[in-house]
């Protein structure tokens, strides 16, 4: 209710579901508000939708297919991209489904229980439609369900888009409340790309919250600007923005509208701007999605675009991320020649350069004032005669400059803030920094752990040859380390020493067989230099199978043989980079030294081993390369092989609030992990935990309670991660007992109250070493931790009534029973599917406290003995499984003679046997279906009209043809 009033109070018109029903001709299955879309697209398109097209109109839209590319396709039919011929212009023409520019011409309007039949009929929360077609979806959960938003993410990503396509085609983003607000796209079942919606920078308060994300004119940006369509790999990827990504490029965006609106007397300064966007929090496609909007700015009336990168590999890359992202007219810049022949010609598009190509380019090419420059990493390209030949030749230009790191306290740092951030206080025009990222779940926290000294480069020779040269030079930049470490001949002699090499190797190979393989992850190795790195791998193939590791690096044609072993084509590098990312496929390992260190996502790299002298903005953006989610990852490691972290403060010398929870010494994890296991021994100390058979009906009563069963799933969650860190340090050999009783308790809360988690996806399952461990422990000391399942059986009402524990733990186990006994028999006993529902629905009104634990125990032993009752009528029936499963639903609506009518309903079904996957089909087999039952109906009517007493509400015959054609569908679906 708190919802839809905030709705309303922000425009959105409420519409309740008699009156959508009404507006839909009764159907289900139809997906638009037909008056209003009619209207509508009369109204936003006059000269080419009419009152005698329009169904035409509707009806091609309704084709577009069920998919992600009917999705996209639906999308590009939103912003107006698509043509419609037109009888009276004789031509194509765009047309108009929503008016972005005005947004007041748009009608907006919503209801809730939207119910959809395609392959299943499920009903919906909230649908949200603009001018009668739904964009955006709702599901509203009860803050006391665990894991709220992951089960709407679920029933979102995978029920809806599998059951409900039809209507999943439309709908282009979606949100989960639960007094906070989730939200994503579509058609992308990563939880990667589910966000917390943030208003003000806080995400909790309802209202604010519902106001922003579902503000109407905000809406309509996220459909216009912000879902996006990306292809990688030779797939397509959808998402939608995360908040910081929106909020810089909406100032990027008013900063130049708002600059060139008075651009005569605007001062230099007001032209420019810094954004920081921590390593991987998706500053690339923040930068692409502000170019596509400044494109289109009125106010700068057809603009140029620049994007300045560094290096030839984040060139070629910027070029693929802009042809995956559809952005149009793109030029690279292929030499000094060609950037400056486009910018003297005036050209109007996006040029994507190299900084060096702008080197002693004439000034004042161009003195446009509607130019702008975006520049990648500005921290280490804007110091020098580059940068200066740059501004020289474009004096009127915009430049934002982005950084993936926190600008440092040297003088580095105090020239970006100089060159960037005037306009800004804080120097930045928008800040998204590690903590933050890492709150939000957009990057993992950093672990880091020094090597024993005797593998560690000596502190002395550190010092001389590294820090103080470093220092002194001012490196940003990878390539600057890399000159600076060419002369550094005693410090490369100490780190490829063969003794050296060979010890590292071995520490390296143990390291990840024990601690980095069971968890199914993969590794980098950051060598000094390249011919480091084939040494590397030479000693490496010692301790592991050769196919473990590759080398990649540029090659040179006056490589040494030992060297050009590893030399490898652009296809085989693009092979190598593709199989690193999946987890099953080799290698495991990548030993590098420049290349991949910017730039290169793979999120199942988990952990590096650094045996490269590195600082400040190199260090951040290479061991950034671990900070990736992925499935079951809550943080990555970096093994120091030099000794950098010996001092922190020296290695990275930023702000330590700016990195304070992204980068944390390993020991700190192991004060962590003996406090986290207290907390979980106090959680637990009032239950009898001794190993009796009662031992779970005991934890089951304990943690009945939602709250207090979340917050120890919670803290168990905490303590699982980082014992999964730490393991198999020899630390943890004192708290392994007390560790795996609290395991043992979390699986038995785990098993009885979230029984479908698995199917749902709800991800609690035990982690890998945590698993293993529990395994061989069992092994080794048997614990029985399961209450005996209850059999649905003649005497299960005697059976759960002399059992000797609390009704909270009879009706948990009687709603397991009676789901896994439901799971064994529906193949063959098909009618357990409705009954199974209807279990779901008691549990369900439990969880919201509609009814008591007493009521829940009565209603779910009812549908036990119902379950019994029909196995024992089935076993004397003389109808087959099919026959008798419609029969039962049949029995239950109080049909007359329902045997005959079940045949009856079975021949229907049988002579149209495509039904379920075919729309056509389905209409038919309704029709004759009510043909064959509305008669039945008309005697149930008249009984139920001289009974007037009535213990449940009555079936319509649209309810019962619904339930038979659910029921049918699920069993073909299985089949």
């Amino acid at each position: 209710d708190a919802l839809v009033n905030y709705l309303i109070g922000i425009g959105w018109e409420y519409l309740p579901p008699d009156e959508i029903t009404n507006m839909r001709n009764g159907d289900e299955r139809e997906p638009f508000l037909q008056p209003i879309a009619r209207e509508q697209l009369i109204a936003l398109s006059p000269s080419l939708v009419t009152p005698e097209n329009v169904d035409d109109v509707l009806r091609r839209l309704r084709g577009v297919h069920p998919s992600i590319a009917g999705n996209e396709e639906f999308l590009h039919y939103l912003r107006g991209h698509k043509t419609v011929y037109s009888k009276v212009l004789k031509c194509e023409r765009n047309l108009t489904l929503i008016d972005f520019e005005e947004p007041a011409r748009n009608r907006f309007t919503f209801t809730q229980e939207f119910t959809f039949e395609d392959r299943d009929r499920r009903r919906t929360d909230m649908i949200l439609f603009v001018n009668g077609f739904p964009v955006a979806l709702i599901e509203n959960k009860s803050p006391t369900v665990p894991e709220a938003e992951l089960e709407a993410f679920d029933q979102v990503q995978h029920i809806y888009t599998e059951r409900i396509p039809e209507l999943l085609k439309f709908v282009q983003v979606f949100a989960a409340c639960n007094a906070r607000l989730h939200y994503g796209a579509t058609w992308n079942d990563s939880l990667k790309a589910f966000y917390r919606w943030k208003a003000d920078g806080k995400d909790y308060g309802l209202e604010a919250l519902s106001k922003t994300l579902f503000d109407r004119e905000h809406l309509l940006r996220l459909l216009r600007d912000y879902v996006i369509f990306f292809r990688a790999d030779d797939q397509t990827h959808k998402f939608v923005l995360r908040p910081h990504q929106i909020r810089a490029a909406e100032r990027i965006v008013r900063r130049v509208q708002k600059t060139s609106e008075v651009s005569e007397t605007s001062e230099v300064w007001h032209r420019t701007g810094l954004i920081w966007h921590t390593q991987g929090s998706g500053k690339t496609l923040t930068m692409i999605v502000a170019a596509h909007q400044l494109r289109r700015l009125s106010a700068l009336e057809n603009p140029t675009l620049l994007v300045v990168v560094d290096r030839r590999g984040l060139e070629t890359q910027m070029v693929q991320n802009l042809e995956a992202f559809g952005f149009p007219a793109v030029e690279r810049a292929r030499s000094k020649r060609h950037l400056r022949e486009l910018l003297a010609s005036d050209y109007r598009g996006l040029i994507v350069t190299l900084i060096h190509k702008f080197d002693r380019i004439p000034k004042d090419l161009s003195h446009r004032r509607n130019v702008v420059v975006l520049i990648d990493e500005a921290h280490r390209s804007q110091e020098g005669d580059l940068a200066i030949y740059m501004r020289a030749a474009l004096p009127n230009a915009f430049y934002f400059g982005f950084t993936g790191t926190p600008v440092d306290r040297g003088k580095i740092g105090r020239g970006t803030f100089e060159t960037f951030g005037k306009p800004d206080p804080s120097g930045y025009q928008d800040k998204y920094g590690i903590d933050e990222s890492i709150e939000d779940g957009t990057t993992v926290p950093l672990y880091y752990t020094l090597t024993p000294t005797e593998l560690r480069l000596d502190r002395e020779t550190l010092e001389d040859e590294f820090f103080r040269v470093v220092e002194e030079a001012g490196v940003a930049s990878i390539e600057e380390l890399n000159r600076l470490l060419d002369k550094a001949d005693k410090l490369k002699a100490v780190l490829k020493a063969p003794d050296r090499v060979d010890k590292i190797a071995a520490h390296i190979a143990q390291h990840y067989q024990e601690n980095v393989e069971p968890l199914g992850f993969k590794a980098f190795v950051v060598a000094v230099d390249r011919e480091a790195c084939a040494l590397y791998k030479q000693a490496l193939d010692r301790y592991l199978p050769p196919e473990y590791s590759r080398v990649v690096y540029t090659a040179y044609h006056k490589d040494r043989d030992l060297m050009r072993q590893h030399h490898m084509d652009d296809a085989e590098e693009k092979r190598v980079r593709k199989a690193f990312r999946a987890p099953e496929e080799m290698p495991k390992i990548l030993i590098v030294t420049e290349k991949l260190l910017t730039g290169y996502d793979a999120p199942v790299l988990y952990v590096m081993y650094l045996d490269k002298p590195l600082k400040d903005h190199t260090l951040l953006q290479a061991i950034a390369r671990v900070n990736r989610p992925y499935l079951d990852k809550g943080s990555g490691l970096v093994v120091d092989y030099i000794g950098v972290f010996e001092d922190l403060q020296r290695a990275l010398a930023f702000d330590t609030a700016t990195i304070s929870k992204g980068l944390i010494d390993l020991e700190k994890l192991k004060e962590r992990f003996a406090n986290l296991l207290l907390a979980a021994q106090a959680a637990v100390a009032s239950i009898n935990l001794s190993g009796d058979p009662g031992r779970p009906a005991r934890i089951i009563d304990h943690f009945f309670d939602t709250e207090r069963r979340e917050s120890f799933v919670e803290l168990f969650k905490d303590l699982q991660t980082a014992y999964e860190i730490l393991s198999p340090d020899p630390f943890l050999r004192d708290y392994l007992d007390d560790y795996i009783l609290i395991v043992q308790v979390y699986q038995v809360v785990y098993n009885y109250f979230n029984p479908e988690a698995e199917k749902r996806r709800l991800q609690r399952e035990l982690l890998r070493k945590t698993d293993a461990l529990i395994r061989e422990n069992v092994e080794v000391s048997p614990v029985v931790d399961a209450l005996p399942l209850y059999p649905i059986n003649r005497d299960i009402a005697n059976v759960v009534k002399a059992d000797n524990i609390s009704d909270r733990v009879r009706v948990t186990n009687l709603y397991r029973s009676l789901m896994v006994h439901i799971e064994q028999h529906q193949h063959e006993q098909p009618y357990l599917i409705s009954i199974g529902e209807r279990v779901e629905e008691v549990i369900q009104r439990l969880k919201d406290r509609q009814i008591s634990v007493q009521a829940a125990l009565e209603q779910l032993g009812d549908l036990a003995e119902e379950a019994v009752t029909a196995e024992a009528q089935q076993a004397e029936s003389d109808l087959s499984s099919g026959e008798f499963a419609l029969y039962w639903v049949l029995k239950g609506q109080g049909v007359v003679s329902p045997d005959t009518t079940a045949r009856a309903v079975h021949r229907v079904l049988a002579e149209h046997p495509g039904w379920p996957y075919n729309a056509g089909l389905e209409r038919k087999v309704r029709a004759e279906l009510y043909k064959l039952l509305l008669p039945s109906y008309k005697i149930v009517r008249e009984k139920r009209s001289e009974k007037r007493a009535e213990t449940r509400r009555p079936s319509t015959l649209k309810e019962t043809v619904d339930s038979l054609l659910r029921m049918q569908r699920t069993v073909a679906y299985a089949a």
